[in-house]
C-alpha cells in the first residue's frame, strides 16, 4: 500500500465521491468558519454552465483547484514546499498531457496553474485517476 501522492492515485476517490467530499468539506468549513477568510474549502455548484468548482487554500501559500464537470474532474494544485516547485515555472510534465476535453482549464484565470506542483485528472467513463509525464524528482513528493 503507498502513501496516497500525485505518484500513486490509486486509492484517489470515484468521482461521485470526489464532488460528495469536496462539497461535504465546504459545507463543514462555513459552518465551523463564517468568515471567509478563515476557511480552507470552497465549493461552488455554479461556477459555470455544467461546471462545479472546489478548492483548498491553507493559507500558507498551497493549494488545489478542481473542475468536475460531464468530462469528469481535473486538479490543479501547488505545495509550495515540494522539490517540484518552480515559481511561475511549472515542473517538466505536470501539465503534459491533460486531455483535450480538460485543455481550457490549463489556461484558466482563476486557477495559478504557473505554480502547479501538481496536476491530475480522471475522465467520466475512466476507471482510475492519471497524471501526465511527469519527471519526478527522487525521494518523497
Amino acid at each position: 500500500m503507498h502513501t496516497v501522492n500525485s505518484r500513486h492515485l490509486g486509492e484517489r476517490p470515484d468521482i461521485p465521491t470526489f464532488r460528495r467530499l469536496t462539497r461535504s468539506l465546504a459545507v463543514l468549513d462555513a459552518i465551523l468558519s463564517p468568515v471567509w477568510d478563515d476557511r480552507y474549502y470552497s465549493f461552488n455548484a455554479h461556477w459555470a454552465p455544467g461546471e462545479l468548482m472546489a478548492s483548498m487554500r491553507n493559507g500558507q501559500g498551497d493549494q488545489w483547484f478542481a473542475v468536475i464537470n460531464a468530462s469528469g474532474i481535473i486538479l490543479f494544485g501547488l505545495d509550495h514546499e515540494s522539490p517540484m516547485y518552480c515559481p511561475d515555472n511549472p515542473w517538466p510534465g505536470v501539465l503534459d498531457g491533460i486531455p483535450p476535453e480538460f485543455a481550457p482549464f490549463r489556461d484558466e484565470p482563476a486557477f495559478d496553474t504557473r505554480n502547479t506542483t501538481f496536476c491530475i485528472w480522471r475522465r467520466a467513463a475512466a476507471p482510475t485517476w492519471e497524471h501526465g509525464p511527469v519527471h519526478f524528482p527522487p525521494g518523497d513528493d
